[in-house]
């Protein structure tokens, strides 16, 4: 029986967004004379950034899947980025929702009732950092937003220092599985357009995977004997919660003993919720990752994980 990972919400999520920046507040059709007061954020990244630039106050409303800072937690909920409860936002009066780009007709919508929005695109590594600067011109706060640039470049530059000159390990990025009993019958894997691989390059590796006409590839057995990749690296959050998946999962992955990566013993396992989250703490990923892949180097003046 077909077994799919949580992070198939983000894969739902990943598809649907497009590489369509929108800078400014302009897409709005409800002017904001001033920063907004009541916002609701309708993805855990967005979440994770109002509250990085100090906007948490004005937050009243996330969606189900927002599980980070931990006060979001007690916050009213507004469904999901495939089911947002249209009637619960319009009752919350918010005088902004944020929310990611590809929801056209939830934004339409929204502006008819004369509530402003912001679309924001952070499916790579720029749109990340866009996304921080633009939000955090929504709510006034961008000598914050700054800082928190600044030190994501400086923690990043310090990365691509350390690497340089280093081999670049082919790797594998597995972001969602399914599976029977035994076996992986396909894996969901970072293609060349989002986050994963714009971070690759700067932690001292490679895309394995160089097609470019899926953004979430998803390959078989046989498709990833063909890659051969060196290393793997699983993405799988919650692990507490997971944590009986997370033995099953290896062990199927162990099954693939003709790859490289396998045979090597350069299978890893990532359980932190930030390796999906597609917002300041990013960073914290690259860090590992760099860590995970060039484990001989001296990491302490440069670690930064937390």
């Amino acid at each position: 029986m077909a077994r799919f990972w949580p992070i198939l919400l983000f894969i739902a999520v990943f598809t649907f967004v497009w590489l369509q920046p929108e800078k400014t507040l302009q897409d709005s059709s409800v002017a904001t004379l001033s920063p907004p007061q009541r916002i609701i954020s309708l993805a855990p990244s967005i979440t994770e950034t109002l509250f990085a630039v100090n906007a948490g106050d004005k937050v009243v409303a996330v969606t189900d899947y927002c599980q980070y800072p931990a006060q979001v937690k007690n916050l009213p909920k507004v469904g999901g980025y495939l089911d947002p409860n249209l009637e619960q936002i319009v009752r919350l009066k918010a005088d902004m929702v944020i929310l990611l780009e590809r929801q056209h007709a939830l934004k339409k919508q929204l502006q008819q009732l004369g509530i402003a929005t912001l679309s924001i695109d952070n499916s790579s590594l720029a749109g990340i950092r866009r996304s921080i600067i633009d939000i955090a011109a929504a709510v006034g706060q961008t000598t914050i937003a700054e800082k928190l640039i600044s030190d994501f470049d400086s923690r990043l530059d310090a990365i691509r220092q350390k690497v340089e000159g280093q081999p670049k390990p082919n790797v594998l990025i597995a972001i969602a599985h399914s599976s029977n009993t035994n076996y992986l019958d396909k894996v969901y894997i970072a293609g060349q357009q989002d986050f994963y691989n714009d971070l690759l390059p700067s932690v001292g590796a490679t895309n394995v995977y160089r097609g470019t006409r899926l953004r979430v590839p998803a390959l078989s057995t046989e498709g990833l004997l063909r890659l051969n990749p060196e290393v793997i690296i699983d993405i799988f959050p919650d692990a507490e919660v997971y944590s009986p998946d997370i033995t099953a999962l290896r062990q199927q992955w162990q099954r693939l003993d003709k790859i490289n990566a396998i045979k090597n013993n350069q299978l890893h396992i990532i359980q932190a919720d930030y390796a999906v989250i597609p917002g300041p703490r990013i960073i914290q990923l690259a860090e590992q990752l760099a860590q995970i892949l060039h484990p001989h180097l001296d990491w302490e003046q440069v670690n930064h994980v937390d």
